[in-house]
């Protein structure tokens, strides 16, 4: 975030913990439980946002180098992403063009890629190099099995997207980021440092995961023993930027800027959790100091989701920034597994029961909103009710 932007956004802030206001939605938002549970949207979401948009699916940092790779399941399809010798990212489905195995799993660094069943051998650009021991037995085959099957892959500010089905991925990222790219280029993500990742699976819909974190509402309640007592969770700054929902929430340091002269005030990064939520199913926080970077994807029908931890980490790093770093990744997931999760999981269940056919997000909980309807636009949903405040009537 650039430090104009800063200084406009601290000052916002001032006024809100000043007069014990925050950021509103013009409209409370009534949901359906549908909204949550309904297989049929579930297929339509996968068709439409999950597949023919652009997915982020890491950050540069993940694979930094030339021969660098990651490996990613983008709802039941496994990409393999690569960091080439033109330091090139490309993505490919993770899938030997003999007889479709893996080719390799997780993060590491390799020449080439030998396929553990057969041992045919491809190169970081995706075509083949060896087919041992075959004996010529596929010289009668299409030349589409001598190359990997490769993905529109566009990198930008330290983002790496991949488009599943479709073309054109460097536009439809602009269309899709606007504003949110020049403010994200400021944190000069390709510069950090990959320290760790968690995943598990959670029986709820994927939508739940961004829902915990487009809200600071929850926090006096639900963290009130753990984070709570480091937020001013009242107040929190919120706003478009294209598609992107942006969120900025004042941790109780914030006080050490205000207590600077007026022409020595201007930062809120030290200070805050800033936060970038993409529809349908990303979360980037720049959390004071590092990065984190969540993935949420549908498993299986609209019931279950996998939910996707990376931590990044500012350089140089000494032996204290990485004990400091590897206690942060374990903190922020004890946090979520053993509090919000479990919330997640339970609403999941009474919306699932039928015994409750709606929810209402209020006008307090803007982000929650527009990302909602975000979801419901690109869907073309009408299913999402704003409801009217008294000041709409008169």
């Amino acid at each position: 975030m650039h430090k104009d932007e800063q200084s406009r956004k601290l000052e916002r802030l001032r006024r809100h913990l000043e007069d014990g206001t925050t950021d509103l939605s013009p409209h409370s938002l009534k949901v359906p439980a549908s909204h949550y549970t309904s297989e049929a949207q579930n297929a339509v979401e996968i068709e439409l946002m999950f597949k023919q948009r652009p997915l982020l699916v890491a950050l540069t940092p993940h694979i930094p180098n030339q021969g660098d790779y990651l490996t990613h399941e983008a709802i039941d399809i496994s990409l393999l992403l690569v960091r080439d010798r033109e330091d090139k990212a490309r993505a490919y489905i993770n899938a030997c063009r003999h007889r479709g195995a893996r080719l390799v799993e997780g993060k590491g660094h390799k020449a080439s890629f030998s396929c553990p069943f057969h041992a045919w051998n491809w190169g970081l650009d995706g075509k083949i190099i060896a087919r041992p021991n075959s004996h010529e037995g596929f010289a009668a085959a299409d030349d589409c099995f001598d190359r990997l099957v490769e993905l529109p892959c566009y990198e930008i500010a330290g983002l790496i997207f991949v488009l599943l089905e479709g073309e054109d991925i460097e536009s439809k990222v602009h269309a899709l980021m606007g504003a949110s790219l020049l403010d994200i280029e400021n944190y000069n993500i390709s510069e950090t440092k990959y320290i760790d990742s968690r995943t598990t699976e959670l029986a709820c819909n994927y939508k739940f995961f961004l829902d915990g974190f487009a809200e600071t509402y929850h926090i006096a309640s639900l963290h009130k023993e753990t984070i709570s007592p480091f937020y001013y969770s009242n107040s929190t700054l919120v706003d478009q930027l294209g598609e992107v929902v942006h969120l900025v929430s004042p941790r109780k340091t914030i006080d050490k800027e205000f207590e600077k002269t007026q022409s020595e005030q201007g930062a809120i990064l030290p200070y805050c959790t800033t936060e970038y939520l993409l529809a349908p199913n990303v979360l980037l926080t720049h959390q004071v100091d590092h990065i984190q970077f969540w993935t949420a994807y549908p498993v299986d029908g609209a019931n279950r989701c996998r939910i996707e931890l990376n931590v990044f980490w500012p350089n140089p790093m000494d032996d204290e920034a990485e004990r400091k770093a590897k206690l942060n990744v374990d903190l922020v997931w004890q946090v979520t597994t053993e509090e919000d999760f479990p919330q997640s999981v339970a609403i999941h269940r009474n919306l699932i029961s039928g015994a409750l056919p709606h929810l209402i997000f209020g006008q307090n909980e803007p982000a929650l909103i527009y990302y909602h309807q975000n979801i419901a636009t690109a869907i073309g949903s009408d299913q999402l009710i704003p409801l009217a405040t008294a000041n709409d009537s008169d």
